[in-house]
This record gives structure tokens, C-alpha cells and sequence, in this order.
């Protein structure tokens, strides 16, 4: 049950940030980059649901990925924003 829920987590957070742009002046780059490490948070979160019952690799894969997720996803914004792009 709780892999389900970190999956479902997963896809609504990603539909979230591609959604940004709507509500924001994001621009392309920032679409572009939130679509790629939304790419990247799914497959890892899929990688863990699949994952045997007690695999901890994956859980720490995921945790470790979220963090430089999200950095990374605030450091997209930024530039998108001081650039204009």
C-alpha cells in the first residue's frame, strides 16, 4: 500500500510542476526541465512500486533523487526566470 501511495504521490506532484507554467511565467526552459526530471522522479518511483517488498536500493535511490529533484526544479526556475526563458 504505501508503494502505491509514494506512486500516485509521484504523478500528481509531476502533473503539478508541469502545470506551473499556467500560473507562472516560467517559459519553455522551465517546461522542458520539469518534464525531464519529472521523467526521471517517475521512472525511479515505478523502479521502487516494482521493487520486491523489502528492496531498500530503491528506496534510497528515490530519496536521493527527490532531493536533487527538487534543487534542481528551484534552480530551473531561477534561470527561467533571470534569463526570461
Amino acid at each position: 500500500e504505501t508503494k502505491r501511495q509514494i506512486m500516485l504521490h509521484s504523478i500528481a506532484l509531476v502533473a503539478v510542476t508541469l502545470l506551473l507554467p499556467i500560473w507562472a511565467d516560467t517559459g519553455p526552459f522551465y517546461l522542458a526541465a520539469a518534464a525531464l526530471l519529472g521523467g526521471v522522479f517517475l521512472y525511479y518511483a515505478a523502479r521502487l512500486w516494482l521493487s520486491p517488498s523489502r528492496e531498500g536500493r530503491a528506496t534510497a535511490a528515490l530519496f536521493r533523487y527527490s532531493i536533487a529533484y527538487l534543487a534542481l526544479l528551484f534552480g530551473a526556475i531561477f534561470v527561467s526566470g533571470l534569463a526570461g526563458i
